[in-house]
């Protein structure tokens, strides 16, 4: 970046060059991007585009955009938690419902007269 190596430490397998072993020099023009993908060694990223733009992207082309905001996590947690205490809550009635049903029929008296 400006003419400097940029340390990636997130590229999967360490290998920023992704295998393809050839030097690119890309000048981005303001309002575009040039992107990478995180496993360069199957990424098809703005280095397999150079015959377009040099590989870059109109930011209104963009549909997506990374953040630091984790409220996505913390609602998939939240629903987990909920769904812990409802499967255990529906255990636990089912549990009551076959103890009450079967102290029900142990008191109920047999419709017949037993005879001795």
């Amino acid at each position: 970046m400006n003419g400097k190596p940029l340390a990636e430490p997130y590229v999967k397998g360490g290998d920023a060059d992704g295998g393809m072993h050839k030097p690119y020099d890309v000048k981005v023009p303001k309002g575009r991007l040039f992107l990478l993908g995180d496993y360069r060694g199957n990424s098809r990223d703005s280095r397999f585009f150079e015959s377009d733009h040099d590989g870059t992207v109109s930011t209104a082309a963009v549909r997506g955009r990374v953040s630091d905001d984790y409220t996505a996590l913390g609602v998939i947690g939240i629903g987990m938690i909920i769904g812990v205490v409802l499967v255990l809550t529906g255990g636990g009635l089912g549990i009551a419902a076959f103890v009450v049903r079967r102290r029900a029929a142990v008191s109920v008296p047999p419709p017949w007269p037993m005879q001795v």
